[in-house]
């Protein structure tokens, strides 16, 4: 049986970083008895939960011909999961901007007794305290000396007295102490070319704190061709990523030729720091 046909659930670092992009965490509600069916490879997984024990079947058919074989494989929760991480109240995802005061607070599932939970994050390397209650664990966290404005990895790590331990890494993650508004690093747009009538294109960009937002799209002539406003904390305003569309039309309602635009994302009257970016235009 090779390693593709059979994953385990995550539970080591790599998986753990990848829990955000693939969207595979395993909810409490999904660990007592509802079951998923996904068809990946020509093979047919069949995941059935039972408490905090998860059967694991694959039947893959084997060569030519009719002849199958299913493998069972049985997984536990002892391995200690991290959940979630929440800082002052909001789960925290890669690319966000957070305080530079953070309140930090921890998810953790586990059979076995935790024994030890662990915080990195920038200089700091601590022990913090936890409560068990049954199979969760809940620990926090109060940074009380400002950390400097930068780009941070938060680190949490757990291990338990039956010697299983977990490695959980959200990075990056952004401290910003000025008051202007930053773009994360620079906006997206996708597709890019795209054919306006049958295509929208979505630009996406990630703000450092909540504001009012402009989006102005412009021609090479410098002619302000549509204008769309986004308020603060509602989608296109709010800290954190963000996603908007453009269907490629002008304020007049027909759509623009072939060519390249410009725009500019404009936080609570001024452009935002990395707040440019061009989109072409094809028509098939």
């Amino acid at each position: 049986m090779t390693n593709d046909k059979l994953k385990m659930l995550p539970s080591d670092r790599a998986q753990g970083l990848s829990l955000r992009a693939e969207g595979k965490v395993l909810s409490q509600d999904e660990a007592s008895g509802r079951g998923r069916t996904e068809d990946k490879d020509n093979a047919q997984h069949k995941v059935t939960n039972y408490g905090w024990i998860i059967i694991i079947g694959i039947v893959a058919t084997l060569g030519i011909g009719t002849r199958a074989e299913a493998i069972t494989a049985f997984a536990t929760m002892e391995t200690p999961e991290i959940m979630r991480i929440n800082i002052n109240g909001t789960r925290i995802f890669s690319g966000d901007p957070i305080t530079s005061l953070p309140q930090i607070a921890v998810t953790a599932a586990t059979t076995s007794t935790m024994e030890t939970m662990r915080l990195k994050l920038g200089t700091i390397n601590t022990n913090i305290t936890f409560t068990q209650s049954g199979n969760t664990c809940l620990a926090t966290y109060n940074v009380t000396s400002a950390i400097a404005a930068g780009t941070y990895g938060l680190t949490i790590e757990a291990f338990t007295t039956s010697g299983k331990a977990a490695t959980y890494e959200v990075y990056p993650l952004y401290i910003r102490t000025s008051n202007d508004l930053t773009i994360q690093g620079y906006p997206l747009n996708y597709p890019n070319p795209f054919d306006p009538g049958s295509q929208t294109t979505t630009i996406s960009y990630t703000l450092s704190k909540s504001s009012n937002v402009k989006i102005n799209i412009f021609d090479l002539a410098g002619n302000l061709l549509v204008s769309n406003g986004y308020s603060t904390n509602q989608p296109g305003g709010t800290a954190g990523y963000n996603e908007v569309t453009w269907d490629g039309k002008a304020s007049g309602g027909s759509y623009v030729g072939n060519g390249i635009y410009i725009y500019l994302i404009i936080a609570d009257g001024k452009v935002a720091q990395n707040g440019t970016g061009k989109i072409v235009v094809f028509k098939q």
